[in-house]
């Protein structure tokens, strides 16, 4: 399937805007209060270098309402905005810092939305596109099945799944990047108890027993850390029993 394709999603798409990374740039620096620069550079800087957004953007087609869970700063958000493909965005994210400003950035803009909360008890709006970008490894093994069942339950039938996950088998450069993770979150800067990180076999496993198809893509999902962009497709009801609910 195109990437430009899912079930559900209408509206034609709108004139283009400039570069929606450098005018997400712009709005971070525009934004940026006293204390939060440090923020606002981390994320000018992800923004700019994260080949992530590359390859998301294209599986996210025009007039989607999209469940962005573990949305940190809005980033995604904002782009999508920037585009100016008519999307509509309701961010989860449980760092009070990062959901504060995120709430700055979209503050006055009708289309994003941003909760600070724990996506696991947060409720969600109704949706077509739900995104997990680098957040299943802050929950345990259970808990990021239970998530990926309570998405493909949530997702009507021709919605989409996209996430993002570290391989836990990956070697080079992904072992430095799993090292500097476990830093961060000792340090706080990513607010978890622990990370746990899995093969990405059991991640797609777990996906299709949740009800979605996997879709090929480019090379653009995949980088040298050991990342790589999940594309799922929900086509029928889970498979098996999704195990223990959230606690």
């Amino acid at each position: 399937m195109n990437p430009s394709q899912a079930t559900g999603t209408t509206g034609p798409p709108t004139a283009r805007r400039r570069d929606p990374v450098e005018e997400v740039v712009a709005r971070l620096t525009s934004a940026a209060g006293p204390g939060e620069r440090w923020l606002a550079g981390y994320a000018k800087g992800k923004v700019r270098r994260d080949r992530l957004y590359q390859a998301v953007l294209p599986w996210i087609p025009s007039g989607a309402s999209v469940l962005d869970l573990g949305c940190g700063v809005g980033l995604l958000g904002m782009l999508l905005d920037a585009r100016g493909l008519g999307n509509d965005i309701h961010g989860i994210e449980w760092d009070p810092p990062k959901a504060r400003f995120a709430q700055r950035l979209a503050q006055g803009n009708p289309v994003i939305r941003v909760v600070c909360g724990d996506l696991c008890t947060e409720p969600w709006p109704e949706c077509t596109v739900v995104t997990v970008l680098d957040v299943l490894h802050y929950l345990p093994p259970e808990q990021q099945r239970a998530l990926l069942f309570r998405i493909g339950a949530h997702l009507p039938e021709g919605g989409r799944l996209l996430v993002r996950v570290m391989d836990a088998r990956a070697g080079g450069a992904a072992i430095l990047t799993r090292l500097c993770e476990r830093v961060a979150v000792r340090l706080g800067w990513n607010r978890a108890p622990r990370v746990y990180w899995r093969p990405l076999s059991a991640v797609q496993t777990d996906g299709v027993d949740a009800g979605f198809v996997f879709l090929p893509t480019s090379a653009a999902g995949e980088d040298s850390f050991g990342n790589h962009l999940l594309v799922g497709e929900k086509t029928g009801v889970a498979s098996r029993p999704q195990g223990p609910a959230w606690v």
